[in-house]
């Protein structure tokens, strides 16, 4: 299963579309600050064949009312949490996200917001397993000396994944 992550596209759906046509993803998550239309983002990226979750990020006004603040779900043996991650206060550091997530009994946490990409094991409270955590910078408005990014999951149906991340060129 390939899944495509992606974030802080900020009114730049043709990004995301050409992200989608160069992956061809049979999942998009999109951590927040879309700032444009969901329904155009889903048709374009072909779904109801593309599996598409979306949350809300603090630049989503607009879309207050059907983007939830954070997505949490199951799959092939992972939970995964999502979120925009400026109510965690990314900016600061990740230990909230963490903690949050294994409050949610997650193993994988994605979050965007900074505009930097992000991809490692964090240790959370003590004595539980460490959180994959990731974050696919901005699609759209990268921080420098970032690229416009984001990232690719491959996940086997034992669960065994990996992660890659990669500009837009």
């Amino acid at each position: 299963m390939k899944i495509l992550i992606l974030s802080d596209s900020h009114e730049h759906s043709e990004l995301i579309v050409k992200a989608v046509k160069l992956e061809k993803p049979d999942m998009l998550i999109h951590l927040g600050d879309l700032e444009d239309s969901r329904d155009y983002v889903e048709q374009m990226a072909g779904s109801p064949k593309v599996a598409c979750v979306f949350v809300r990020g603090n630049c989503d006004y607009s879309s207050q009312g059907y983007l939830p603040s954070q997505a949490v779900f199951s799959l092939k043996g992972h939970k995964i949490y999502c979120t925009h991650g400026d109510r965690l206060n990314v900016k600061m550091g990740v230990d909230r996200l963490v903690y949050t997530a294994q409050d949610e009994g997650c193993d994988i946490a994605m979050y965007g917001h900074t505009h930097v990409p992000f991809n490692e094991f964090v240790e959370g409270s003590f004595g539980t397993p460490k959180v994959h955590v990731l974050n696919p910078g901005s699609i759209a408005l990268p921080r420098l000396p970032y690229k416009p990014s984001y990232m690719v999951m491959n996940m086997k149906d034992d669960g065994a994944y990996e992660v890659e991340l990669k500009n837009l060129t």
